[in-house]
């Protein structure tokens, strides 16, 4: 049975393309997949993915905001 998907968001770098997908597991919790696709030197596509459970997203929500302050304080040291 596929997982439905109750959100989606795509975003679009530099030779990749980053997939954010909330989907619903079979126990009916929700969880999400970011999937991380990139072209290979032989033109294939490559895909990496990474599961967050319900559980632990306020943490890893948290990490990610905590790592955008540390990052947007490293460009504000380099331009110094």
């Amino acid at each position: 049975m596929e997982k439905q998907v109750l959100f989606t968001e795509t975003v679009k770098g530099e030779g990749r393309t980053y997939f954010f997908d909330m989907k619903e597991a079979s126990n009916g919790k929700p969880y999400l997949c970011i999937t991380e696709a990139s072209k290979n030197k032989e033109g294939e596509f490559q895909r990496n993915r990474t599961f967050v459970f319900e559980e632990d997203f306020e943490k890893f929500a948290s990490a990610v905001a905590n790592t955008m302050k540390a990052y947007a304080g490293l460009e504000k040291a380099e331009t110094a």
